[in-house]
């Protein structure tokens, strides 16, 4: 069998509460930018995210359906699916017995096999449904994307003075 890469490794150390393993999978100062919590910097706010999570849905399952990567390795895309039933405490709310999947897309950049930037998109919105309605977890507002764009369209317009003026 070959070697894992580093996204199978990532699902399966994340699925099996492998701490030590998926702490070797980020660099110490790795940036996350996610629905509730936007350019978070540090590999301990990751663990304590991903144990919180673990701990609200005791067996919760990570699925790995869809992994892609860049020529040279530096960039990966990934979509998994989380099965998961919410009958633990999520960092001090109260459980409410709601159970769902939440697809996810991931996007992460990798140096030396480690990676230093993960980019959180979510398809089912359950599970951040709960997060929200149930406990209140503020989700992040007027978000500014890490990477440099690409394209855009509409190009953007300067306003006309009559536009600045109140």
């Amino acid at each position: 069998m070959s070697e894992k890469t580093v996204i199978q490794r990532y699902i399966t150390a994340l699925g099996d509460q492998d701490w030590a393993a998926l702490e070797k999978l980020y660099t110490p100062g790795v940036t996350m930018y996610a629905p509730t919590a936007w350019g978070v910097k540090g590999v301990e706010f990751l663990l304590k995210f991903c144990q919180e999570i673990h701990h609200a849905h005791p067996g919760i399952r990570a699925v790995l359906h869809d992994e892609f990567y860049s020529a040279d390795g530096t960039r990966a895309a990934f979509r998994f699916a989380l099965h998961w039933h919410n009958t633990g405490s999520y960092f001090g709310n109260a459980p409410t017995g709601e159970r769902g999947s939440s697809i996810e897309q991931h996007t992460v950049r990798i140096e030396d096999g480690r990676i230093v930037e993960q980019v959180v998109g979510v398809s089912t919105l359950g599970l951040h449904f709960l997060q929200k309605e149930a406990w209140g977890v503020a989700y992040v507002t007027d978000a500014v994307d890490p990477a440099p764009e690409i394209v855009s369209a509409p190009q953007a317009r300067q306003a006309s003075p009559a536009q600045n003026r109140p």
